[in-house]
């Protein structure tokens, strides 16, 4: 059978790199403010006139919604109050010399040969020009507002004009910004990296979207996962495929005895689709319907609708595809009664999927790398081979292992991925997700235990320990090893002395503890040995919370220096199959470390700890009845009765507003929010430390 195990929580990786975008922004002494985008009205925004794309037409504007471009190569310093805040941005030369800058301001590349990326975020889209050195020459950065409609729960969409013009936007900012504006055909190749999971449908005859993007936080699809797990058939798969692996052993019918389809996944979502919209039942008949994640929508546009393709990371995420067989996932097509015309070529990772028309940039520019955002990270930080792991911690955590060229199976509800395919090489990853550390960061700041996420690490750090407070950050369930969605947040040992400074470190600690379960549970599932740790993310520049994983995990973990790993890992990608770089060894050696972090925590100490962590969490478990916290669940518990209080509550509040401001007789719009709900607002770095 064509089954494999799906996860619930690969997704939430994509708003790691928008914290880091701000960051890097906020820092930087050279950026230039090229123009502003001010989407205060429908028309701007494009949004599509059909029936089926009506979701979100009465929309609210977002303010100081702006164009950025960074141009640099140096370190810079910028004072705020009495602290230092340095970033060391750029130096990955193997000398010791800065680039010189010419009469512009625009750095000199050391070689006419220039790779362009496009990376998208969960909010922001980057365009970044690297040369042979990974070098940042030139950056640009568009804001992709989120999209809600507070009369349809759960719902969280894009519009996919927007993101098409924020790519061209970027896209011609970073050469306009770099020496390429003289001579476009410095540009050898283009590379796309992207949030996964995400994806949209379009018309092929017209090219145009039959509804909006559906993020990967997208909720609607919750009633159908509950049908699907509940139904005879996926638990006959489950039964049968558990005696079949009993008798061969095979890693795909122990995945597939675990099948269980979560919103996360776009294959349910794409069922959602299907289901509701009469626009896309029309098309799918016409077979003019096609299907397309982030990087298929923008090389379709790219080249000018002559390719409709993606590559084996970015389908390995959607629940289409079996990672096993290397082929799409008959079953699950089976099921929620997919037809397979819809679906894009799928390529290798590093492959020449086409060329953008000339009128874009003045020149053909070959697009040779399609790459899913952890995929392309993890081959950023040459995770190249079997063992090697990366840890991931900005708005979400991520602990990925690269497992070699054979897909794992996972007891404790790890994804089995394909990380990159290169000719005859396919690497495998198995991926684990955590908690939202965005979220929980928020959640305190909203409760005044702090001003602002920089003031963290100093409160955890002044006091000696947490004075036995346990933070469980379980706002939305428990991710793997535990696999339950209806945990939910903790905080418990606080006495009369408890201080917000022990609140706070807990919290932080409650990072560490997530990421070892992690780490246990992918060492068991991968059945070998963690090789070298490396780490990136918001949260990963904080030492408090790098030194305390490293405790706690006993294990030696290296952090990267480069800013921007998602984007240099698809440049990477893209620059091995225009030639720039011969082999991986080659890149291997442009890769550099801030920092390591070694283990000191004593033993006996560090498995009290964690002990008492394992009591927390279990209090934790089975408290809300809602099983899908996409579908707008706040927590409580969904019996009738509780179901009631709330809306004769939400009934009186209406009642209030009306004698407040008279009575209304347009429902709430829709509204855009121009952050992910779990991205930290005052700060874009969740906890970085100031000093580091």
């Amino acid at each position: 059978m064509d089954i494999y195990k799906n996860n619930n929580d690969h997704n939430s990786s994509n708003e790691n790199r928008d914290d880091n975008d701000k960051e890097y922004n906020e820092r930087n002494d050279n950026i230039i403010i090229k123009e502003n985008y001010n989407v205060n009205n429908i028309e701007h925004l494009n949004i599509n006139n059909s029936q089926d794309r009506q979701q979100c037409n009465n929309i609210k504007p977002v303010e100081n919604s702006t164009t950025t471009t960074t141009t640099t190569t140096t370190t810079t310093t910028t004072t705020t109050g009495s602290t230092n805040l340095k970033s060391n941005e750029i130096h990955h030369n193997n000398n010791n010399n800065e680039n010189a800058n010419d009469n512009h301001g625009h750095p000199i590349p050391i070689s006419d040969e220039l790779i362009l990326t496009v990376d998208v975020g969960t909010t922001n889209l980057r365009a970044i020009i690297f040369d042979r050195n990974l070098n940042i020459i030139s950056k640009s950065i568009q804001t992709i507002p989120l999209m809600t409609d507070d009369n349809k729960p759960g719902y969280i969409e894009q519009d996919p004009d927007r993101l098409w013009e924020a790519c061209k936007d970027a896209m011609r900012e970073a050469i306009a910004s770099s020496p390429a504006k003289h001579n476009i055909k410095m540009v050898k190749s283009i590379g796309i990296t992207n949030q996964r999971s995400s994806f949209l449908t379009w018309r092929r005859d017209t090219g145009r979207p039959i509804h909006n993007l559906i993020t990967w936080q997208d909720g609607r699809s919750g009633e159908i996962c509950k049908n699907a797990n509940n139904s005879l058939a996926v638990k006959g798969i489950h039964g049968a495929t558990k005696f079949v692996h009993l008798f061969t052993g095979k890693p795909r019918y122990l995945a597939a005895s675990q099948l269980d389809f979560s919103t996360a996944h776009s294959s349910t979502r794409l069922a959602w689709v299907l289901e509701n919209l009469p626009e896309a039942k029309k098309a799918a008949k016409e077979e003019q319907m096609l299907f397309g994640t982030i990087d298929t929508w923008l090389l379709w546009n790219l080249t000018g609708g002559k390719e409709h393709a993606t590559d084996y990371s970015n389908i390995s995420a959607t629940g289409l595809f079996d990672p096993f067989e290397m082929r799409l996932n008959s079953v699950v097509f089976y099921l929620f009664n997919i037809p397979t015309h819809i679906m894009p070529k799928i390529y290798d990772t590093s492959h020449h999927f086409g060329d953008c028309i000339p009128e874009l940039f003045g020149h053909s520019i070959p697009i040779t790398a399609l790459c899913g955002d952890q995929q392309s990270a993890m081959f950023g930080e040459c995770c190249f081979s079997e063992g090697d792991t990366k840890l991931t911690i900005g708005t979400g955590c991520f602990v990925n292992i690269n497992t070699g060229n054979q897909a794992r199976a996972s007891r404790f509800g790890m994804y089995p991925l394909v990380g990159w395919k290169i000719k005859d090489e396919v690497t495998y990853l198995m991926e684990g997700k955590g908690m939202s550390a965005g979220t929980a960061i928020d959640w305190a700041q909203s409760f005044g235990m702090f001003n602002d996420p920089w003031e963290t690490s100093a409160m955890a750090s002044s006091v000696p320990h947490s004075q036995g407070v346990v933070f469980v950050p379980s706002f939305t369930g428990l991710a793997p090893p535990h696999n339950d969605p209806r945990a939910r947040g903790l905080i418990i040992g606080m006495s009369p002395s408890t201080r917000k400074e022990h609140v706070v470190r807990a919290l932080l600690e409650s990072f560490g503890y997530r990421c070892k379960e992690l780490v246990d549970a992918i060492h068991t599932d991968a059945y070998q040995s963690i090789r070298r740790v490396v780490a990136d993310g918001g949260v990963c520049q904080n030492d408090f919370v790098m030194q305390f994983i490293s405790d706690i995990c006993g294990i030696h973990i290296d952090r990267a220096a480069h800013p921007e790993m998602t984007a240099s890992g698809v440049c990477m990608l893209s620059g091995l199959e225009v030639g720039i770089w011969k082999n991986k060894e080659e890149l291997a050696s442009l890769r550099h470390s801030s920092k390591i972090f070694e283990p000191k925590m004593n033993k006996d100490i560090k498995r009290k700890l964690f002990k008492r962590w394992e009591r927390a969490v279990k209090r934790s478990m089975y408290w809300s009845e809602n099983s899908f916290a996409g579908e707008g669940d706040d927590g409580y518990l969904d019996s009738d009765d509780e179901k009631k209080l709330r809306n004769d509550h939400h009934q009186q509040q209406q009642t209030n507003n009306n004698n407040i401001n008279g009575p209304t007789s347009q429902p709430p719009s829709p509204k855009i929010i121009a952050t992910s709900p779990t991205i930290t607002k005052s700060s874009p770095n969740p906890i970085p430390n100031k000093n580091n």
